[in-house]
């Protein structure tokens, strides 16, 4: 099962129900806690807080606002569908109720992680299939319509285990792809990039690691036509290290390297989620064991156009704390969603920090309950609020429910809005070196093939935790 929440690093990677390399893997509970509901209004709202959900287990890993002001969701679930998990997409109207609802998947472990809408109106969606494809796992992306119906689907996959962590659509209407595959490259798993044509035809595919475990969180297209790269290495580690170093790769529009970069310290540090900057730059963030106040803290790293480092600064506590997802705002400054076990009510909360352009904080607060609540995504919105996804055991209607909070721009949503937390964790600046690397890159000779997912209209149930005063 692929549960990201307690953030613990092992040598294994969760694939469905088997284990890939290096991943977090959390014990899943069965207690669940089912909150009060209340109706939204039906006109637009400046902030609300929703989970959806069946009685199994339901996740989200990332969210969108959409052009008609509504926002679109993937992840998967256990609940619906046709196998023992499926590509779960929803399409919320601007206000959180359900437009539509579709499954995607198999008879075994399809898994969605990455989705964004098209230039012309539709969206793709990317992740991993236990059902279809060639190996124990391969890469699996859908281009869907506007309606979510199925245009075209393949998997990319050898006979190892291969998936996709982050996509994105490409100024030429083609698609960016990257994640980590085991079934090519130089080591016991690289960073695997995949350009793709718009029908999912290869353009080019490459893998960048050398002789330990390498993977890709977040991708993204350039200004220049290239691409920005995050994730972690045990390869390019420190000497003797068996604790991964955050890598950060600059490539050129075919995929060669620009630069690489190695980023940490003694201990445990990871780049999830990259994005670049009005000045051209990067701001890149994760967690760092290797500075900061406890065992696991948020890291985020503001980079040149050449991968120096402007600044760089740790945010946590005592426990454990992890960013997941961060974007620069339209101020200049920076907001950034991860999970907190330092601050919040009970367990793991849902953590988001508005960051001034230095890395100040500007606010923070946490969101959740009486048990684990966590985020995978953020994104700023047309209102100047947020919009964040992830997962739930407080709140919903079965053992994990995935969830969805639109912000205002200061974190609120509404006084009937309990479960939010102005918090005060810790802000130190971290004094990592930068050391640059020199990966081995390998072309990669993987065949896009066809899938047949069965397409499934979904009721998931809907409850609203709270709701602001509507804005009519």
């Amino acid at each position: 099962m692929s549960y990201q929440r307690w953030f613990r690093p092992t040598n294994e990677f969760t694939l469905g129900r088997r284990t890939f390399v290096l991943c977090p893997v959390f014990c899943v509970l069965s207690l669940a806690f089912l909150c009060f509901t209340t109706s939204p209004s039906l006109a637009t709202s400046d902030g609300w807080a929703a989970t959806y959900g069946g009685i199994f287990f339901d996740e989200a890993h990332s969210v969108q606002q959409t052009g008609d002001g509504g926002y679109l969701v993937a992840g998967w679930t256990r609940s619906s569908g046709a196998g023992d998990a499926d590509f779960l997409v929803l399409k919320l109207r601007s206000d959180g109720t359900v437009e539509w609802q579709k499954t995607y998947g198999g008879d075994s472990w399809d898994e969605a992680r990455s989705i964004r809408q098209t230039s012309e109106g539709g969206y793709i969606v990317a992740g991993w299939t236990m059902s279809f494809g060639a190996g124990l796992g391969d890469l699996w992306v859908l281009k869907l319509g506007a309606d979510g119906a199925i245009e075209w689907q393949n998997t990319y996959g050898g006979g190892g285990e291969d998936l996709a962590l982050s996509i994105q659509q490409t100024g030429d209407k083609g698609y960016i792809v990257t994640g980590v595959t085991s079934s090519f490259g130089a080591g016991s798993s690289d960073v695997w990039v995949l350009k793709l044509r718009p029908d999912g035809k290869m353009e080019w595919q490459k893998t960048y690691g050398g002789d330990g475990v390498d993977r890709a969180f977040s991708i993204q297209q350039t200004g220049d036509g290239g691409y920005i790269v995050a994730g972690d290495t045990i390869s390019f580690a420190l000497q003797g290290q068996e604790t991964p170093d955050v890598w950060i790769l600059k490539l050129k529009s075919d995929g060669a390297v620009e630069w690489q970069k190695i980023y940490g310290g003694d201990n445990y540090d990871q780049a999830s989620s990259v994005r670049q900057t009005s000045d051209g730059g990067y701001v890149a963030a994760g967690r760092t064991d290797s500075f900061g106040a406890g065992g696991g803290d948020v890291w985020v790293l503001k980079l040149g156009s050449d991968g120096a480092v402007a600044w760089q600064r740790t945010y946590g506590g005592v426990g454990l704390d992890e960013a997941s997802s961060i974007q620069q705002t339209g101020n200049g400054g920076y907001i950034m969603a991860g999970n907190t076990a330092s601050s919040g009510a009970w367990g793991v909360d849902a953590l988001v920090l508005e960051l001034s352009p230095d890395g100040a904080v500007e606010w923070q607060k946490t969101y959740g309950g009486v048990d684990d609540d966590w985020a995978f995504f953020i994104q700023q919105t047309s209102d100047g609020g947020y919009i964040i996804t992830g997962g739930t055991r407080s709140f919903g209607a079965g053992e994990d429910d995935l969830w969805v909070l639109k912000l205002r721009p200061d974190g609120s949503i509404d006084d009937a809005c309990d479960f939010i937390r102005a918090t005060g964790i810790s802000e130190k600046n971290s004094n990592t070196p930068v050391r640059t690397t020199n990966a081995d890159v390998s072309n990669s000779g993987v065949n896009p093939q066809d899938s047949s997912a069965a397409v499934q209209d979904i009721n998931a149930s809907v409850n609203f935790l709270c709701a602001s005063t509507a804005v009519e």
